[in-house]
């Protein structure tokens, strides 16, 4: 997972400290919560080939977006800059063939100077691009980070990647990567910004507060258990039928259980004091929703047990980590 991980964290310095107005840190850019989240994997094996089901919350891709749209969109949408675009477009070319005129005359004036007559046209229509599309460089810089976000997708920058797991695995590798609407739809992707945030700043209670906050809680409607049983032996007519195939995945999406996040729960705990004050460890809790399965506990029905103890509906990870302050764990 660490080499995965690592694979959708890439990113590009260069650019990205272009587009700030501050020194970006690589200590900082590593803890940033600007990225790609990407769940635990889940690995299937068989005889010749590992499927890897992957959940993903692409944030650094939503960012750009909403500051392109923030910015340039709605700006391109004005008749004023539109205008303003002519009217560069019109002086710009009447001084770009002045230019070719001169270049012309010293090329025939100075037969032995050419690669010097081309180096100064080289930097004069660099200067003239620089000043003409000064403000629209960030959107360039902005569409190249979306460029690179979008490629990490892509099989012929993953085709690396699984070249690598398949001289560990000694198998043919298969990405399941499923993208996520919302964050808090898998509980370790719901933790992950909070363990980064803390790395960063101890103030604990915003963050938990913020975090339960953009969960969206919905209520649970309890389905009953369907009264309508199939013959699987004549599925097949029974699925080419457009009409009876609409009832049948009705039905059958009716009866899944969990499809709604009902309840959120987020503890950290450790060394999440200021620096240098010599206290104890502190506990902060927030909760939201209810996390009780409400099929068993309501309507009576009965529900396995996975892993030992595991609950069939709930979600639970535990992230640890480290600071320059001390240790510190979330619990999702």
């Amino acid at each position: 997972m660490k080499l995965i991980k690592a694979y959708f964290n890439l990113y590009h310095l260069q650019i990205e400290s272009l587009i700030r107005k501050e020194r970006l840190r690589r200590r900082f850019r590593k803890i940033s919560t600007n990225r790609i989240f990407i769940s635990d994997g889940e690995f299937k094996h068989s005889n010749d080939k590992v499927n890897i089901t992957l959940y993903v919350y692409n944030k650094q891709k939503l960012n750009y977006l909403l500051k392109l749209k923030k910015r340039f969109i709605r700006l391109f949408k004005k008749p004023k800059f539109a205008r303003k675009l002519r009217l560069i477009k019109k002086v710009g070319l009447k001084l770009l063939f002045k230019q070719k005129q001169k270049s012309i005359l010293l090329r025939n004036v100075l037969p032995k100077y050419n690669t010097e007559v081309n180096t100064a046209n080289n930097i004069y229509y660099t200067r003239f691009m620089k000043k003409s599309f000064s403000r629209l460089r960030f959107y360039m810089y902005y569409k190249q980070m979306l460029y690179i976000n979008k490629t990490k997708f892509e099989y012929t920058y993953l085709h690396a990647l699984i070249n690598l797991i398949k001289n560990i695995f000694k198998k043919n590798v298969e990405f399941n990567i499923i993208n996520l609407k919302y964050f808090y739809f898998n509980s370790k992707i719901f933790t992950q910004p909070l363990e980064l945030k803390l790395k960063k700043d101890r103030r604990v209670l915003k963050y938990l507060k913020v975090l339960i906050r953009k969960a969206k809680i919905k209520k649970i409607k309890l389905a009953e258990k369907t009264k309508k049983f199939f013959n699987f032996n004549n599925s097949d007519n029974f699925i080419q039928d457009n009409t009876k195939s609409k009832n049948l995945k009705k039905i059958l999406i009716s009866n899944i259980k969990y499809k709604r996040v009902s309840g959120v729960r987020l503890q950290a705990a450790g060394r999440l004091t200021r620096r240098f004050s010599a206290s104890r460890s502190i506990c902060r809790t927030k909760y939201k929703g209810n996390l009780e399965n409400v099929y068993s506990s309501i309507k009576g029905y009965p529900t396995p047990l996975l892993r030992g103890n595991d609950k069939a509906n709930l979600q639970y990870t535990v992230i640890n980590s480290t600071s320059r302050v001390g240790a510190f764990g979330v619990k999702g």
